[in-house]
């Protein structure tokens, strides 16, 4: 405004004998109008451009659907450096993850709300679970929360991505239509060829092949469509917002990324299919499928089921900071360093001692080594995928009966239960002997609801009292 000003008044200076510059002195009668020419007042298609801007910029933050990124870096507390910093670079997917973090937040008050943990140590002024001092802890609790929230970042982003809210990504570019199409219609050639080779040679077709080929007509129906979720770009930004947290390279960072990944993977393991037919009438001559990430609750269930199966492990790093896990053996195996593990110790004896004991040759002896040998490397294979899968954690919980705010736990007193039930969520369980009271409670809720043309529908509030049981 300022700068408008001061314009307006050289250009109006014209006839002024006072001031100095283009209107001053005798210039202003000789070369004043050369000089009033050259200083343009600032054009108004400029200010229009401007104003055109700006109003598609915040258009574009309102359809968005997220807040002010850069805002959202500003008010969020206990981030760190490098969080702040890719906040800064990348405000919209930060936005979306931290929707994520919310979404994860209600999952697990919904999964352990029958616990002595409800997960109300996560639920922040700051909106970062990670600020709570639960989560500098390492109970099973803790392994829980660090995987859900890793979780609730990648499926936010990754959903955030295929509904076009960010301007870094879109749908899943890895499905390829074209190739997927050409190599379903291979698949369908192969099969009409071998179906045609049965008629010539009039073979039966085996129950299992009849099933094939019905699935194969069944796939030539049906083509890649849609928008796919985008989940390799959730989870790599997921990884890039929340493990940049864990640098010190202790047993608590390694097990907080390890659980990390494991809530990651509670994802892509479980994503969905999901088609829409089309055709005259609802035939569903031809689906469009495409791949979606799952429901949430789906995650939580999967992440509450590791919880239960959660690994203990030790706390001595063996000095190269690696965490050891303690597995249990069969007492029939024993394991030797000379030999690889999972060799029955029989079978190492007799090969020591030369004696094959009914084996004809040492080619059988061998070959039935090399059969031990591979079975036991699927079972090193198949525990590796079971470990990638399990939450880890590193100190056993307290019992969270009391109060304690230094550790971010509420205690059960107050909570409600249910005194006939010996469940986790019996008053004998969750008020931890401290016995329970009758109170009565007045809610609302909404009651005789009518439907009205066109198209709402209507409701009553109505006021429930009941007797409610809560722990001491």
């Amino acid at each position: 405004m300022t700068v408008w000003q001061a314009t307006t008044q050289t250009w109006n200076g014209r006839g002024s004998g006072s001031g100095s510059g283009i209107g001053s002195g005798s210039n202003n009668n000789h070369n004043g109008g050369n000089n009033i020419v050259a200083t343009q007042p600032p054009s108004r298609h400029c200010h229009l451009h401007l104003i055109v801007v700006i109003i598609l910029a915040c258009c574009t933050r309102w359809l968005s659907g997220l807040p002010d990124g850069r805002a959202t870096c500003r008010s969020v507390p206990g981030l760190t450096k490098d969080q702040v910093e890719l906040c800064y670079k990348a405000s919209d997917v930060t936005a979306a993850a931290l929707e994520g973090l919310d979404m994860a937040i209600r999952e697990c008050q919904i999964q352990f709300q029958w616990h002595r943990w409800n997960c109300s140590s996560l639920s922040t002024k700051s909106r970062n679970p990670h600020a709570s001092n639960l989560l500098k802890k390492g109970y099973r609790e803790s392994a829980f929360a660090f995987a859900i929230s890793a979780a609730g970042v990648a499926h936010s982003v990754a959903r955030a991505c295929s509904q076009g809210r960010l301007m870094s990504c879109g749908c899943d570019p890895t499905i390829n239509r074209k190739t997927l199409n050409k190599n379903l219609r291979q698949s369908l050639d192969k099969e009409k060829k071998q179906f045609l080779q049965y008629l010539e040679t009039n073979q039966i077709l085996t129950p299992e092949e009849e099933k094939k080929y019905e699935r194969s007509k069944i796939a030539s129906r049906w083509k890649w469509g849609g928008c796919s979720h985008n989940m390799d770009f959730g989870v790599e930004y997921s990884k890039l917002f929340l493990d940049c947290r864990e640098k010190a390279g202790d047993i608590q960072s390694k097990i907080n990324l390890h659980n990390n990944h494991a809530g990651r993977v509670a994802v892509s393991n479980n994503m969905e299919f999901r088609c829409k037919c089309h055709g005259m009438s609802g035939s569903c001559q031809l689906k469009t499928c495409w791949k979606s990430a799952p429901d949430f609750h789906i995650v939580g269930k999967v992440l509450k089921h590791q919880f239960r199966k959660a690994i203990l492990v030790d706390q001595s790093n063996l000095g190269n900071g690696e965490p050891v896990v303690v597995l249990k053996r069969s007492r029939n195996k024993k394991s030797n360093a000379g030999n690889g593990a999972g060799v029955d110790s029989d079978l190492v004896a007799a090969d020591a001692s030369g004696i094959l004991e009914g084996r004809e040759t040492q080619r059988d002896l061998e070959a039935e080594r090399g059969t031990r040998q591979t079975s036991s490397d699927k079972n090193a294979a198949r525990m590796a995928r079971k470990l990638e899968t399990s939450l880890f954690y590193y100190q056993r919980s307290p019992n969270f009966c009391e109060r304690d705010l230094g550790a971010d736990i509420q205690g059960t007193v107050g909570r409600k239960c249910n005194r006939n039930t010996t469940t986790s969520d019996g008053c004998a369980s969750l008020c931890c002997g401290r016995g329970h009271s009758q109170v009565k409670e007045r809610r609302a809720e909404r009651c005789r609801c009518k439907f009205q043309w066109c198209c709402s529908v209507e409701c009553d509030e109505c006021h429930v009292e009941e007797w409610i049981s809560v722990c001491n």
